[in-house]
């Protein structure tokens, strides 16, 4: 039988400032691009391994706005060196403040 319990959980690695601000300066070499069509992306929070973006102007409500988060989910790991999760605001329970 499987123990899953909490102690067999592997533990997350809390951000750090240096992997917050690599998490940042990728979004933000990124929108340009995005900006470019009309649309956007802003940095929201980080969470252990999920990173929460805000899609704005075009990208909301676009057909391709999934593609676009893998490939913002793609360039992130590629700089981090690690696994990610990258959600949209509007797909998570987390508030503007």
């Amino acid at each position: 039988m499987l123990d899953h319990s909490i102690e067999s959980a592997p533990m997350l690695r809390p951000p750090t400032p240096d992997f917050d601000a690599l998490i940042a300066a990728v979004i933000a070499e990124m929108r340009p691009v995005l900006q470019r069509d009309g649309g956007d992306i802003e940095l929201i929070t980080i969470e252990g391994d999920m990173v929460v973006v805000d899609m704005k102007g075009s990208c909301v409500g676009c057909v391709l706005a999934s593609v676009t988060l893998a490939g913002v989910r793609k360039k992130l790991m590629d700089a981090v060196g690690k696994p990610l999760r990258v959600m949209p605001l509007s797909a998570t329970t987390i508030r503007r403040s």
